[in-house]
């Protein structure tokens, strides 16, 4: 057919979180780019952590893709958007399998999204404590779902290349699982971790990836993995971004500028919200709140997103004046919005678990502290009122994973995400004059009403369009 280019590509899945797929992911992407080959990264629900190891493993930017915070035609969009000729494309799930937002339905796991994208899966199982009954895990796991294709089994973290022959001999015996190899233990290749996961890719030697990627090819058979992976047909590619299938309207890009935070501080951005903001016509300008002592010149409004202000509260609140050109910039009326730690970095004060507390730059009337191990994660589906009675109410979609809470909060929630079960609401969604904070991190590109609400309304300046 005409237009029509091919591209191969997997998804590499563990059977529960932990399993080590994120290591041997990027280990597998250096290990094919080291080969020569063009490797797509992707990672499958809402993560910011693993895709800074793909971009640095790879040399490209990771895509999210999650069908709970997306559709199932946005995922495909956005697949067909970013995708080329011969590509390799290498998707990184979450959790286990099949885990995701539901118990009973396959929404926001990896399954589905392999099932969506025609990918087959490379099923990764920690070895460590097990022996024949290794073939009923497997055999669960390739009978559970018959629309997945499960490519191949690797077993991480074998004790020994005798333990590796057990595992090997159990699961071909008793299922028809390819055995594409193990992976022996290695304390030097472990990858350090925190409170919400990884550590980022910036904080590692840039070497792990490369001794990732050997240890990949010395123990599993790359060339025979490469040639049993299908075709997939993809779309011609676009001319990314100022085109795009994910959003579909036919608009006049309007110049317009922001300033986003980014540095040690402040790192949780999708590349598919960066994509949106250029598709729109916007430029880019980072800065450094914990470095830099103004903002950028000529600057429209300000994204603040998550990331790790905890760690760096006495450093982010001893640089007064960027706080203080924050603050006045959110007195100027002019829009500012902070999702989760930059929501934490326009309150009064963050306490940190050691109790110490640090000002911050004092636009919304609350202060945050870190909880110890009180995890709060989950989907948010937000609603927003919009203040004209005759506009319908606007729709967001995104998600929570952080250890802070309120310690005092003196603002009035204007959105609220149901709790399915529960009597009251999760409130979220604050506002002083054109600033908005969430504890929610928002996943743009699929929340386009709320784009097109701050688009038109705050950067703009223009009319905020009735209706969808």
């Amino acid at each position: 057919m005409d237009g029509i280019q091919t591209c191969k590509g997997l998804v590499i899945s563990g059977t529960h979180t932990s399993v080590g797929k994120s290591s041997i992911t990027m280990g597998l992407m250096r290990c094919l780019r080291n080969r020569g080959h063009s490797v797509k990264p992707f990672k499958a629900g809402p993560d910011y952590i693993d895709p800074s190891h793909h971009r640095a493993a790879s040399g490209k930017p990771s895509y999210n893709l999650d069908s709970w915070m997306c559709t199932q035609e946005y995922i495909k969009n956005l697949f067909f958007d970013t995708v080329c000729e011969g590509d390799i494309c290498v998707v990184e799930g979450v959790m286990g399998l099949f885990d995701g937002a539901h118990s009973t339905k396959a929404t926001g796991s990896t399954a589905e999204i392999a099932h969506l994208l025609g990918m087959p899966v490379l099923l990764v199982i920690d070895g460590s404590m097990m022996a024949r009954s290794v073939a009923a895990l497997v055999q669960g796991f390739t009978r559970f779902d018959e629309r997945l294709n499960v490519i191949g089994v690797v077993a991480n973290r074998v004790n020994s290349p005798g333990h590796g022959k057990i595992l090997r001999e159990a699961i071909e015996h008793y299922t028809s699982a390819k055995f594409l190899g193990y992976l022996p233990r290695q304390e030097e290749l472990t990858v350090p971790d925190r409170h919400l996961g990884l550590a980022m890719s910036h904080e590692q030697e840039p070497q792990i990836y490369d001794k990732w990627a050997s240890h990949i090819e010395q123990h599993l058979d790359v060339a025979g993995l490469l040639k049993s992976l299908p075709l997939i047909k993809i779309n011609e590619p676009l001319s990314a971004p100022s085109s795009s299938r994910r959003w579909k309207k036919s608009i006049e890009p309007k110049p317009f500028s922001v300033a986003i935070a980014r540095d040690e501080a402040f790192q949780f951005l999708y590349q598919d919200t960066l994509d949106l903001i250029h598709h729109h016509g916007g430029t880019i300008q980072y800065f450094s709140p914990l470095r830099d002592s103004d903002l950028p010149d000529n600057i429209d409004w300000i994204y603040i997103p998550g990331g790790y202000p905890e760690l760096h509260a006495k450093q982010l609140s001893e640089n007064e004046r960027i706080l203080q050109a924050v603050n006045s910039f959110a007195e100027s009326g002019k829009l500012i919005v902070g999702e989760c730690g930059g929501l934490m970095y326009l309150g009064n004060s963050l306490s940190d678990k050691e109790g110490n507390s640090y000002g911050m730059a004092g636009v919304f009337d609350f202060a945050t502290t870190m909880q110890g191990k009180r995890l709060t994660l989950g989907y948010r589906e937000l609603t927003f009122p919009q203040p004209d009675n005759d506009s319908p109410p606007l729709g967001l979609r995104g998600h929570e994973f952080h250890y802070s809470k309120f310690e005092y909060n003196n603002e009035v929630p204007l959105m609220a995400h149901r709790m399915d079960g529960k009597d009251l609401d999760r409130p979220d969604g604050y506002r002083e004059k054109n600033s908005f904070a969430f504890y929610s991190h928002i996943y743009w590109g699929s929340s386009s009403e709320w784009w097109d609400y701050l688009l038109n309304k705050f950067i703009l300046n223009t009319t905020v369009p009735r209706g969808n």
